[in-house]
């Protein structure tokens, strides 16, 4: 597996990928986020074989990114995203919104996001946390601030 763990680099940004930033974590929390998948659904979807699947989903539940739930009368499983997965939701967003934009050619599969019960269009966007004004993103400061503990 060719999961990192950054130990020199201290940040939030190096936590997440020494969690999720192996080839295959987005992608199979990816296809997890229309509902929850059987192992062969996510096998033939990704085209992963079947070792290297089992050894990320297995490190997936470890991390408390999928839950594993046996299926009623049969010696199968299906996998659901946690909370803590879920909320990983902007950041997958986020990839797919800016990869459709830049990719060339212009062709495949497309990403759609809209609001369930409009079917309106919706972005991820910044916005101020006191009154939810939009921010453009050039207009935004982002600082690493070290916080050492205190005993």
């Amino acid at each position: 597996m060719s999961v990192q763990t950054y130990t020199r680099q201290d940040c939030p940004v190096a936590h997440t990928l020494s969690v999720v930033g192996d080839q295959w974590t987005l992608l199979i929390i990816r296809d997890v986020l229309g509902g929850p998948k059987r192992f062969d659904e996510l096998q033939n979807g990704l085209g992963i074989s079947r070792n290297l699947l089992a050894q990320r989903l297995k490190r997936m539940v470890e991390a408390d990114l999928l839950a594993r739930r046996p299926i009623p009368d049969s010696r199968r499983f299906t996998y659901s995203l946690t909370p803590k997965a879920l909320e990983l939701r902007p950041a997958i967003l986020a990839l797919a919104e800016w990869g459709q934009k830049w990719r060339q050619p212009e062709v495949g599969t497309q990403v759609e996001i809209t609001e369930k019960d409009t079917g309106e269009a919706v972005g991820l966007r910044y916005c101020r946390l006191s009154d939810g004004q939009e921010v453009k993103s050039d207009a935004i400061r982002v600082r690493r601030i070290r916080v050492d503990e205190t005993g």
